[in-house]
């Protein structure tokens, strides 16, 4: 059972729907999960708990709304449906009728089942035969692709007939084209799942070599950690000497190579499978049960610990105990026989530790998190809705004494004594927004309680985490070449103010070409894509911008930036080769398709919000002043530098269809259905910095009345939404009227390092802020949205 969310047209009715959603509840009821089966209409919930009931399973399908139900009869169902037995009755099987359609009523599906199809050279139906043949055979039972590849080439066919279903109805009635698109689904569904959505057949040579590269960069331990992967038992691909795990190099291969990363679940096939496909690219893979250095390690869970709020000590736990450390020496009296364990666990002499409080209860999340975490796991600590920091479990020990000797007890003298022992510990430079995990991972928001959740389950929130920096290893004596100096963003804005003419210009002179198309780069890394894409992707997605916004006296091409941005040290192609370094033809791109984008160091610099804003401003003051910033921030998916907040008015620029004088003189205003998602925001804060500062404006010191009740705004510095991604936490916050909520928000007005309040366009001043001695505002917030003004005076039409 897959656990995909697919996105469909609804088919017309009498179609199987109801059907194969009762087949998917009934699937995941053995399978023991739960399901909540939510519809806009209830006649598609009444018809699916009939079909449920036909087939014995009513006790465990409760009806929700309804207008019989209610509170107790909701209680009363699920005690019987937890007391009651299940029957096991024999199965009833009776045939389905196939459908009766055939070629000579729909003639259109006959044609594109008998096209001659590339990358087959064959029509579908020609290949079909065959190919459930050898997917049947006891030769391929272990493989489920044949030698000569035929799955990948038909899987890559029938993935192209999905995709435009209707190119061969042109001309057709609409209810002919909707059942040769029926037809089509049908016949695509004969086929075994796998085979359509495995996705090895999608991985490019280049996509593996970029996967290498960054493998070789980071180290394997680390590149299989940040992926979510374990090390290699059967095939290891080898290349330029060194060996590689040849499922997690495929895996990433295949996010670089199409943009979405295969897991370690998704190989079905086997490492067979994944060593074929690397093999038919052309790289060599060889049996590696041999020559691993060690038994295959287990894959890290995902330990989920609330840093704790000022009551409870939290902040100042943290920093104490994991952020500097606590000196072995000053507890070694209370340690006992962990002394031994602790002293060669940190050879330095500093422990860095955190605990967790007992529970009396049995079996809820903390009980299962203190049962069941191991060491090897990761540990993210969450603090105020965002995760701060991450760090490795190395060693697991009870000990009230060396919890009351490091943390004291809290107010019901209860201690930390469920202990953990940490190591490469990395707090984040710009906190992680925690919502979109936690409601991956199925956990509550906001997060309460220590909570575990499986590697499986981490594996699929992995990419939303920030990657693991390589730890820096002592160096052996043995001479090494020069390491280079880590990149740094004073150096990343350097280099992007030093773009200059291609080295092949063929014609330009201007750096703008490779400004566009680091600026649409930059944009990817704050929509969370992957840094590296292929050639055809990346000529789609840039030419439309070199068309729109480069000099009109230029004729820039794509292949230009991509390539010749390389020499800014912020880019790197792979997958291609060219004669002395010069620029490829379009040809050779269009058929190796290479992958390109930012270096590892580059997109882990851009991730941090300040430096990412940096680095637009200074693409657009360099190279970009003479357009409209304005809209190419906006086309490239980054409006959100338009205001504070990063929030724009979803109805701005939408005028809706023309409204009759009638029809305003009468009403109602005309409605209409919209999908929004929200910033889930801590309300407490935001009351404790209004009730700070008496509800008075922090610029003019307005203090309103709405309702009889004192009305302020409480305005985040570093705005919430995208891209600014900040953090909902008090140091983030004002107490601001409305009026000057909006114009902080607009960028009309800023804060500069003297707390004096500036109109942003001309610099005059409104007077002081206003501080309050409990309420600290953090520098770095300010100094962001300082630098988002500056954005907005170069924007300025």
């Amino acid at each position: 059972m897959r656990t995909d969310l697919l996105e469909y047209e609804p088919p017309p009715p009498g179609t199987g729907k109801s059907q194969t959603i009762t087949n998917i509840i009934a699937g995941l009821m053995h399978a023991g999960r739960s399901v909540l089966f939510v519809s806009e209409k209830a006649a598609a919930l009444d018809v699916d708990l009939q079909r449920l009931t036909s087939v014995g399973l009513s006790s465990y399908a409760v009806a929700l709304h309804g207008p019989n139900t209610s509170r107790k009869a909701g209680a009363q169902e699920l005690g019987r449906a937890l007391s009651e037995q299940p029957q096991v009755t024999e199965p009833s099987i009776r045939r389905e009728p196939r459908p009766a359609w055939t070629a000579s009523h729909c003639p259109q599906n006959a044609l594109a089942m008998n096209e001659v199809r590339q990358p087959l050279s064959h029509t579908l139906h020609d290949a079909s035969a065959p190919l459930i043949r050898c997917n049947n055979s006891a030769e391929s039972a272990g493989d489920r692709f044949c030698g000569r590849g035929c799955h990948t080439a038909l899987a890559a066919a029938l993935r192209n007939l999905r995709r435009h279903p209707r190119r061969c109805s042109t001309g057709t009635p609409a209810g002919r084209a909707g059942r040769y698109q029926l037809e089509m689904d049908q016949r695509l569904s004969y086929f075994p799942i796998t085979l359509l959505g495995m996705g090895l057949g999608d991985v490019t040579r280049a996509g593996v070599l970029a996967a290498v590269a960054e493998c070789r960069q980071v180290g394997r331990e680390t590149f299989r950690h940040r992926y979510g992967f374990g090390r290699a038992k059967t095939y290891e691909l080898v290349w330029d000497g060194d060996r590689y795990d040849s499922k997690a190099i495929a895996g990433v291969a295949h996010l670089y190579s199409v943009g979405s990363l295969l897991s370690a679940d998704d190989f079905s096939g086997g490492a067979r499978t994944v060593a074929h496909r690397l093999r038919t690219l052309g790289f060599t893979v060889e049996d590696g049960a041999t020559t691993t250095d060690g038994p295959g390690q287990v894959a890290p869970q995902i330990v989920l610990q609330p840093r704790g709020g000022a009551r409870d000590r939290g902040p100042q736990n943290f920093i104490k105990s994991v952020r500097q450390g606590v000196p072995i020496a000053d507890i070694k009296d209370v340690l006992g026989e962990q002394a031994e364990v602790l002293t060669a666990l940190y050879p330095d002499g500093i422990a860095r530790l955190w605990g967790a409080t007992p529970t009396r209860q049995v079996n809820n999340e903390k009980v299962r998190a203190l049962r069941d975490r191991r060491v090897g796991d990761d540990v993210f600590f969450y603090a105020e809705n965002h995760f701060i920091a991450r760090a490795r479990i190395l060693h697991l020990f009870d000990s009230p004494p060396v919890a009351r000797e490091v943390w004291g007890t809290d107010e019901n003298d209860a201690t930390w004594e469920h202990i953990m022992a940490l190591g490469e510990i990395e707090e984040f430079p710009a906190r992680v927004q925690a919502a979109p995990i936690l409601r991956r991972l199925n956990v509550r928001i906001p997060l309460r309680s220590l909570t575990l959740r499986s590697a499986e389950n981490y594996r699929h929130v992995a990419h939303l985490l920030p990657e693991r920096r390589q730890p820096v290893l002592p160096q052996p004596p043995t001479p090494r070449p020069a390491v280079s100096r880590r990149l740094t963003a004073a150096d990343l804005l350097h280099r992007i103010g030093s773009l200059g003419a291609p080295r092949h210009s063929e014609g330009t002179a201007s750096g703008r070409d490779q400004s566009l198309a680091l600026l649409w780069a930059i944009s990817r890394v704050a929509a969370g894509d992957p840094r590296l894409t292929p050639w055809s992707s990346f000529r789609t997605e840039v030419d439309p911008l070199l068309t729109e916004f480069e000099r009109p006296d230029l004729k820039v091409v794509p292949k230009s930036p991509f390539w010749d941005l390389q020499d800014s040290g912020l880019w790197e192609v792979h997958g291609i080769e060219s004669d002395s370094g010069s620029m490829p033809h379009a040809e050779m791109l269009d058929k190796a398709q290479p992958v390109a984008g930012l270096t590892q160091a580059s997109a882990e610099l851009l991730q941090i919000p300040l430096t990412r804003l940096e680095a637009v401003i200074k693409l657009c003051s360099t190279y970009l002043d003479d357009v409209d910033q304005r809209a190419l921030l906006s086309r490239v998916g980054l409006a959100g530098y338009a205001t504070a907040d990063g929030l724009l008015d979803e109805d701005e620029g939408d005028q809706g269809p023309e409204i009759t004088d009638e029809e305003r003189a009468t009403g109602p205003t005309a409605r209409r259905d919209v999908t929004s998602s929200r910033l889930v925001r801590n309300g407490s804060i935001a009351n404790q910095v209004k009730e700070m500062h008496g509800h008075a404006c922090q610029v003019c010191e307005t203090r309103l009345q709405y309702m009889r009740r004192p009305y302020s705004q409480a305005a985040h510095v570093r705005g919430l939404g995208s891209p600014h991604h900040g953090p909902d936490e008090l140091p983030n916050l004002l107490c601001l009227c409305p009026n000057h909520h909006v114009l902080f928000d607009g960028l009309e007005i800023y804060i500069d390092v003297d707390d004096v309040v500036r109109w942003t366009h001309g610099g005059d001043s409104l007077g002081s802020l206003r501080r309050h001695v409990d309420h600290r505002i953090d520098e770095a917030y300010l100094q962001y949205h300082r630098t988002l003004c500056e954005l907005s005076r170069l924007t300025k039409n």
